[in-house]
């Protein structure tokens, strides 16, 4: 059997979509975003930023076939994009956390994310909140805040993830000594800028370094019982990021 190209559904099989991203050429500056010639090529560069990742944080011992190769390729892009956030799509063990790590090595960021435990409530997640924001706000840390739904103890979480990304902050999160130690380090920034030193500028100012330096990446599970009424709930998931879709893994991942 062919189909009007005159192949057969084995050889089509076979056709690999073009494939892009910007780590094809290490330690380019700036980066190149450039077409993969070599899959093979790129599995190596790969599991060399693998080696170095597991080094100093607790090991991946990931399998890095075409498909997987591809989502970290998307998402290191994302991750590279002023103000790119991502919102990965798949069921759970589909490999999103761990790829999400792994481009975020690669890019050069690090990653921060929340550790659930018995008693963690809204106070320890607003504690996270500053953390992470303080982070990449004032210590200007190129930051990927990883956040998964089953994380969602609250839904003043998801309320929160979506006020960051739609407007970089959470209202009424820092209190005044908070507040002190963002507007000191603001000070110069403002200054530089030749605005005055207002508080509505040293605040602008934070949120923008805020912007300029985290990036959220959402893990959803599409099969969730709550996913469609939290999407339409806190639309900034969809507006403010890039979807990646994780389907089942291929054949060739098995055999991987």
């Amino acid at each position: 059997v062919r189909s009007a190209s005159g192949k057969s559904p084995q050889q089509q099989q076979q056709v690999r979509l073009p494939m892009y991203c910007d780590v094809y050429t290490p330690n380019a500056e700036p980066s190149l975003y450039e077409e993969i010639v070599s899959v093979d090529r790129l599995a190596e560069l790969c599991r060399g930023h693998q080696a170095e990742y597991n080094d100093v944080h607790m090991p991946m011992n990931l399998v890095l076939f075409e498909d997987a190769l591809g989502h970290v390729c998307r998402i290191a892009r994302v991750l590279r994009q002023p103000s790119g956030n991502a919102l990965l799509l798949g069921v759970g063990g589909s490999g999103r956390q761990s790829l999400t790590r792994l481009a975020a090595h690669i890019a050069g960021y690090e990653v921060f994310q929340i550790e659930i435990t018995k008693n963690y409530g809204v106070r320890e997640w607003r504690e996270d909140l500053k953390t992470v924001l303080k982070l990449a706000g004032y210590e200007m840390k190129n930051v990927v805040f990883l956040f998964v739904d089953t994380q969602i103890a609250e839904e003043i979480f998801l309320e929160n993830v979506n006020n960051i990304l739609s407007g970089g902050e959470v209202p009424n999160l820092m209190d005044d000594s908070d507040l002190g130690v963002v507007y000191e380090k603001m000070t110069p920034l403002v200054a530089a800028a030749g605005l005055p030193a207002s508080k509505a500028n040293l605040n602008s100012m934070f949120v923008r370094k805020v912007k300029e330096h985290m990036h959220v990446v959402v893990c959803m599970s599409p099969l969730s019982g709550d996913y469609t009424s939290r999407i339409r709930q806190f639309p900034s998931l969809i507006n403010n990021t890039t979807i990646d879709w994780y389907s089942a893994w291929p054949p060739d991942a098995l055999k991987a």
